[in-house]
């Protein structure tokens, strides 16, 4: 199951009076990174967290949004209603006369509201809507990391296809060039065959790519077996675009044909948009 780096997941639910919205997000990273946004600072409920992402991602940067708020106003109302009846029953017995503003009775309200959701039904339906919107999460990454795939797959074939156009264009030219060059030596050492024969033999070795040819297949065919498995992917996608590259530069610079050159060039555009590509997948 391969998986792209980046996605979006919104859950949303109730319980015990408190509405509660999770959000996630999930960027591009080497390493995974985990940013937790929770006005409860409830850091027991954040290390369960962490560890139930840290067992179903690998790599990137999450973040997860806990946004609460009390189901109705009537709630605080009749909080608030409650606590200066007691209030004025304290006042009232030891015959005092204080003042209390509606800021301060709001935030016995709301210090009660927090203490609420670090009760352990309530933090235990919050871990609850994280694992649902983790794995709303993993499936919009799924669906996205398919269609990342099958582009890879399409630009690998490309690659194929120009490394066989490579291969064939090699053995013309191969011919082409002895064939010259022999004839200028002819010119020269018209009596000595085994002096044309060594001389020609040094030039193709220099020209001589079969070996960067066949490598870049091998590379090639190891990469679509990558790109079959279900396991993490995307940092083994970036090497193999390394070595793929260096063959590509390779026949480049060895090559004196102009068509080989060009198709050495189209490789590395290709290589290129993998990379792209590959830099979003786990």
């Amino acid at each position: 199951m391969t998986r792209s780096m980046t996605g979006f997941a919104s859950v949303s639910g109730s319980r015990h009076l408190i509405n509660f919205v999770v959000q996630f997000r999930s960027e591009n990273s080497k390493n995974l990174e985990i940013l937790i946004a929770d006005e409860s600072n409830n850091f027991k409920l954040h290390e369960t967290i962490k560890k139930l992402i840290q067992k179903n991602f690998n790599r990137g940067k999450i973040r997860i949004s806990i946004s609460t708020a009390a189901k109705n106003n009537p709630l605080n109302r009749q909080k608030i209603g409650k606590y200066l009846i007691e209030f004025s029953g304290i006042a009232k017995k030891y015959d005092l006369n204080p003042t209390i503003s509606f800021s301060e009775l709001n935030e016995i309200v709301n210090k009660e509201f927090r203490n609420i959701q670090k009760s352990p039904k309530v933090e235990k339906y919050q871990i609850e809507l994280i694992k649902k919107g983790m794995g709303e999460l993993i499936k919009n990454q799924t669906q996205e990391g398919s269609k990342l795939i099958k582009d890879i797959r399409k630009k690998v074939d490309n690659i194929i296809k120009i490394n066989n156009r490579i291969k064939s264009q090699f053995a013309k030219s191969n011919r082409k060039i002895e064939s010259k060059y022999k004839k200028e030596l002819l010119k020269n050492f018209n009596d000595d065959s085994i002096y044309i024969k060594k001389e020609i033999g040094n030039m193709i070795e220099r020209i001589d790519i079969e070996e960067e040819i066949l490598r870049l297949h091998s590379h090639l065919q190891k990469l679509k077996q990558i790109l079959q498995s279900t396991k993490s992917k995307g940092l083994i996608i970036d090497f193999y675009m390394q070595e793929i590259n260096r063959e590509a530069n390779t026949l480049a610079s060895k090559s004196k044909d102009f068509v080989i050159s060009d198709d050495s060039i189209e490789i590395k555009k290709n290589l290129n948009q993998i990379r792209e590509i590959a830099a979003n997948i786990d």
